[in-house]
């Protein structure tokens, strides 16, 4: 739900990306979306298998 988002910083979560399942821990919570998608809250998620790789906007529906 827009403005209450379910997960917190440092929480760790698996999300879908593309075709793959990707793992690792919220870094930024935007509550209210991004410029470009206002539907739901997003997340920064750092991941850090392999290179640590900073996911961007991804949605709160991509969480598993």
């Amino acid at each position: 739900m827009l403005g209450k988002p379910k997960y917190k910083y440092n929480d760790q979560v698996s999300f879908r990306w593309k075709e793959t399942i990707k793992t690792g821990r919220i870094s930024i919570v935007d509550s209210y979306g991004t410029f470009f998608q206002t539907e739901e809250p997003s997340y920064d998620i750092m991941v850090e298998d392999g290179e640590p790789c900073l996911y961007k906007h991804v949605p709160e529906s991509y969480i598993l």
